[in-house]
């Protein structure tokens, strides 16, 4: 068991240094961005009912953008993630996406325990765990990759969040080259 955690360790260090090195060879098609968000919401489902957490997405019928999928799989894996473990029981999570100036975006917005302000710079940095998170599961390389991994598809992330309140991950993807895609006005749930 400890030689698998170290592989883990070390080959998603891999993946966050290929990323962040330019190195990362992304598989990109046009996908509904909203679609692979509702399938990290169906993987998560039990752990949101087990934690008695309520995960609301609140997506357009469609958003379109040129990515590699499986790597956003992993990013809103993470986000959805990092959100049920820090959310306490009776709390919820909301997940919106909409177009802005050209860029896809996507929020996860929890009612969760929040990250100082001190912090908040420190949340993207490897291996970092805050006090509050040494008690739960994890390596602290979930928002390292997040980053790097939104970063490769010339994105961006950023958290806005206040201690007690919650907190609310935004990412940013350009909708691509080929046409014009977005996403669609009319909400699907």
């Amino acid at each position: 068991e400890e030689s698998e955690r170290v592989l883990s360790i070390l080959n998603t260090l891999m993946n966050i240094a290929e990323a962040e090195a330019g190195m990362m060879t992304l598989e990109r098609q046009r996908v509904d961005l909203c679609q692979l968000v509702r399938e990290v919401v169906d993987i998560y489902e039990y752990v949101a009912e087990e934690r008695r957490v309520e995960v609301r997405p609140d997506l357009p019928a469609r958003c379109e953008v040129w990515v590699d999928p499986t790597r956003m799989r992993q990013v809103f894996g993470n986000l959805l993630d990092n959100a049920l473990k820090y959310t306490p029981e009776g709390g919820r999570v909301t997940i919106t996406a909409h177009s802005e100036n050209g860029h896809a975006v996507v929020r996860f917005r929890d009612t969760g325990l929040g990250i100082s302000p001190e912090e908040q710079d420190k949340i993207w940095a490897r291996l970092y765990r805050s006090d509050k998170s040494r008690s739960q599961r994890g390596l602290g390389l979930g928002l390292s990759l997040v980053k790097a991994f939104v970063e490769a598809h010339q994105g961006t992330v950023a958290v806005s969040s206040r201690l007690g309140e919650g907190s609310e991950f935004s990412v940013s993807l350009p909708v691509g080259e080929t046409s014009p895609g977005g996403c669609a006005n009319r909400p699907h749930r």
